[in-house]
């Protein structure tokens, strides 16, 4: 995983906001009107992101670049990454422990190269479906086993 994440370039512009994100740690304060059923926890660290076409009015090429992760919770994951997404769209998270598909939710645009992503974690089997190009990150699923390493 460390081979492929030096291997791919990483265009995220990092917003002053998120300059000290490798520092974060534990779960995140509750805002007011915070409406949220599960609790965030930090896990700020690399990620690779597997793009590919999965909204037919939005054309894709499959391709893998490195992002950001932010925070997760039971449900959910807040990523940082370089282009646009859509709601509805798919994409897959590599992680050095596991690999998660997800569905975008949102996304807000932080800067000219920098998008902040929240998702909603995908309920499926991991094992039917093998990466096309990544060499073999250990597949676990995301239950109750620490995101990164």
């Amino acid at each position: 995983m460390k081979l492929l994440l030096d291997r791919l370039r990483c265009r995220i512009k990092l917003p002053e906001q998120f300059a000290e994100l490798e520092h974060r740690r534990g779960v995140l304060p509750a805002e007011a009107l915070d409406m949220r059923r599960k609790a965030r926890v930090y896990c700020p660290g690399k990620l690779i992101v597997e793009s590919f076409a999965t909204l037919p009015a939005i054309p894709r090429n499959h391709q893998y670049v490195v992002g950001y992760s932010v925070d997760i919770s039971e449900t959910g994951i807040r990523f940082l990454h370089d282009t646009e997404l859509y709601p509805g769209e798919r994409v897959t998270l590599w992680t050095s422990a596991q690999r998660i598909t997800c569905t975008v939710i949102r996304c807000r645009r932080l800067n000219e190269c920098c998008y902040e992503i929240g998702a909603s974690l995908v309920d499926e089997d991991i094992a039917l479906e093998d990466p096309q190009d990544v060499s073999q990150p250990e597949q676990e699923t995301h239950g109750n086993k620490e995101f990164m390493n």
